[in-house]
This record gives structure tokens, sequence and C-alpha cells, in this order.
């Protein structure tokens, strides 16, 4: 009887025991994870920012463009009219 006590007892322990290293393995793992998610947000935002940044010098130049076609078409009018004027 003593036996069976004494194998009831250890093998409650070892199952404890198992538990208790995988929920301290566990928790080691979220801890781990948290931090490289953490991490790959904080790269994740500068790309961002970066990219943020090249799309507004981009958006730049595009308006930049802009003004200047409107200043040709302006010239290619004005150009017009001192051909028309010098013709007379």
């Amino acid at each position: 009887m003593e036996s069976i006590i004494v194998a009831t007892v250890t093998g409650v322990l070892a199952v404890l025991g198992a538990y208790m290293g995988n929920v301290a393995i566990s928790r080691k793992k979220s801890r781990e994870d948290a931090i490289r998610d953490a991490e790959r947000e904080a790269r994740q935002a500068v790309v961002m920012e970066r990219l943020e940044k090249k799309v507004d010098e981009h958006n730049g130049y595009a308006k930049k463009f802009e003004d200047i076609g409107k200043d040709i078409a302006i010239i290619k009018t004005e150009l017009e009219f001192l051909r028309k004027e010098h013709e007379k």
C-alpha cells in the first residue's frame, strides 16, 4: 500500500513539475514574441514614415511639373501671339 502512495505522490509531483515547467517556458516565449512583435512594428513604423516622406516629395514634384506645364502653355500662347503680331 505504501508503495502505491509513494508512486502516486511521485507521479503527481512529476506531472506538476512538468506543468510548471511548461507554463514558465510558455510565458518566456510569450514575452519573447511580444518583444519581437514590438521590434517589427517599430521597424514598420520607420519604413512607413520614410515612404510617407517620399510620397510627399513625389507629390511636390508632381505639383511643380503641373505648374511648369501651365507655364509652358502660357509661353506657347504668348509666342503665338507675338508671331501673329510680327507677321502683320
